[in-house]
């Protein structure tokens, strides 16, 4: 949960700091005092695009901070165990600077982190539902991910994901080899001519090194010569050299063990020089016998060396890249030559990931259509709870329909990166009715409804601690808003829940209740927030009731609203 959000330099946020609590927190205020900004700048620390415009124009940086404890949740400990940030048992504080400059700085624990990291935690530990969502449940193309985030079936989703992907590459290759067909059949030529030069030649890998290494030595040899006497000369063959030294020097090393056996292991160090010193002398003897000048191998390797230095000046590669070449070469001709073949064979292809990928996207919509009923289910019994008593919802199954010449078509059906299930939200909300799409037949009232439902569904099958709502009371009242307060307070008993409203009968429902208002000091306008009291919170809603003038009925209202929270 959060426990704490600090906000510093917002807008009209001059300095807040709110602590919330377990359950239902609820804001309450007159418009334009600053709630929004409460759930926009937690939104930003999770996040959301940073708005240097947002900072305070008396200020250069705006700060906002909020302490979490997620000390149950195994996926935030993961997470940043991942990001190698310590933590005190899933104890977090996350931090955002905006400075004025356009400069944005992320700590997760005092760590710096990436806006990318912010989201991702985001993702893990909080669900923010603002009016623009609200809207986005008209668009039909959000339905079948919250479907599938009911089913929570992240196994059979991901081999989908790869047998799709690897299906889409397949095409992608085919269609790349098709395009090339004239190409290759005009480059064949040439492609011959530069196979032929190759091969005539026929590099070997490093062959150029080695040959330089090889003359180096043979152009050499009479200097290398006289240096490896030399050397031989003083290690074995002079009557003074170092094998008999050292030999001599071990003799009468040995002699003195009798008086001090500490000696024993420098003797030991000498015997290994000793051995150290023949093995290279034994090594330079065989590479002298080796060392001879050869005119006609001189002459042989500059003439090699003279031919692979033409293919590397020619092709502006390596020796090694050359040989490469020519294998790649060797692959284009082949396709050149064999082209029906290897198009056959990339249709064969596609054919077979084809059939797989629509093998899983039909489990897939096996799947889906058994916990759909389920899914309508559950969602109908809420949206009798909040109000719409006589309300159904249908998940209306439909298939994207087969395209011409289109290979990701399979049955006359055609596969999409979800499946090839087109999936819409059907409701109805009246008896009698029929059911039609949500956009169609839906009010503002009700989409907000849905959503609520569809969260409150939702919830049981996710990690997600914290739901946000930012007016979900929008087109409704009276006693449908008091359904939609109990909704949202059964829901706090598995969640935080953080609320904006207006309506006196979801405010009642709080655990917490906070009271945002802005007040003018020394010509500017600044935004306080206030969690209030028991009394104060009664005065609120009696507010809310009743208007700013509030009358003894209207706290008696209040007081009764209260007590009838179970």
């Amino acid at each position: 949960m959060i426990e704490k959000l600090f906000i510093k330099n917002y807008l009209i946020i001059k300095e807040a700091e709110i602590n919330f609590s377990g359950g239902l927190n609820i804001l309450t205020g007159e418009t334009g005092a600053g709630k929004s900004i409460i759930l926009d700048a937690l939104g930003m620390i999770l996040g959301e695009r940073a708005d240097y415009s947002l900072i305070r124009k008396d200020s250069d940086k705006m700060i906002i901070e909020g302490y979490f404890d997620f000390k149950d949740n195994k996926k935030v400990i993961s997470f940043l165990k991942d990001l190698e940030i310590e933590n005190e048992n899933g104890y977090i504080i996350i931090r955002r600077d905006l400075l004025k400059k356009g400069i944005s700085r992320n700590f997760i624990n005092d760590v710096p982190v990436n806006i990318s990291d912010l989201k991702d935690l985001g993702n893990i530990i909080i669900d923010i539902h603002s009016q623009n969502e609200h809207q986005s449940l008209l668009n039909k193309e959000t339905h079948i991910e919250i479907l599938d985030q009911y089913i929570n079936n992240e196994t059979l989703k991901n081999k989908y994901d790869e047998s799709f992907s690897a299906l889409k590459q397949s095409i992608k290759q085919y269609e790349e080899l098709v395009s090339r067909k004239d190409e290759l059949a005009e480059r064949k030529e040439f492609l011959e001519f530069q196979l032929k030069e190759i091969n005539d030649i026929n590099p070997l890998e490093n062959e150029d090194d080695e040959l330089e290494t090889e003359l180096n030595k043979m152009e050499n040899s009479e200097e290398i010569s006289t240096s490896l006497n030399t050397t031989l000369n003083f290690l074995y063959e002079s009557d003074a050299n170092v094998i008999n030294e050292i030999s001599s020097a071990v003799k009468e090393l040995k002699k003195l063990l009798k008086y001090d056996e500490s000696l024993e292991e420098n003797i030991k160090l000498l015997e290994e020089s000793l051995v150290n010193v023949k093995e290279v002398s034994n090594f330079l003897i065989s590479y002298n016998e080796n060392i001879n000048f050869d005119a006609e191998r001189i002459e042989h390797i500059r003439e090699r060396l003279g031919s692979l230095n033409f293919l590397k000046k020619k092709y502006r590669l390596s020796v090694n890249e050359i040989i490469e070449k020519a294998k790649e070469i060797g692959k284009e001709l082949n396709i050149a030559e064999n082209f029906d073949y290897e198009t056959e064979q990339a249709e064969k292809n596609i054919k077979e990931k084809r059939a797989e990928t629509y093998k899983l996207a039909k489990e897939i919509s096996d799947v889906r259509k058994k916990k759909s009923k389920e899914l309508e289910k559950n969602i109908t019994a809420i949206l009798k709870e909040v109000g719409l008593e006589s309300a159904e919802f249908k998940v209306n199954f439909d298939v994207y329909k087969y395209q011409e010449e289109n290979l990701l078509s399979e049955n006359k059906i055609l596969l999409t990166s979800t499946g090839f299930d087109d999936i819409e939200f059907f409701i109805k909300t009246n008896k009698g009715s029929d059911f039609a799409p949500l956009k169609k037949s839906a009010s503002g009232g009700e989409i907000s409804r849905v959503m609520l439902a569809i969260k409150s569904v939702l919830s049981d099958s996710d990690e997600i601690e914290i739901l946000v709502f930012d007016e979900i009371d929008a087109g409704i009242s009276g006693k449908t808003a008091d359904k939609v307060g109990k909704v949202l307070k059964k829901l706090s008993k598995s969640h935080q829940i953080i609320s904006i409203t207006h309506l006196p009968q979801i405010a009642s429902q709080s655990d917490s209740h906070y009271f945002v208002s802005k007040k003018d000091f020394n010509k500017e306008t600044v935004a306080e927030i206030k969690q209030l009291s028991g009394e104060e919170k009664i005065l609120e809603i009696a507010k809310l009731l009743s208007g700013d003038k509030v009358t003894d009925s209207g706290i008696a209202s209040a007081k009764e609203l209260i007590a009838s929270v179970i």
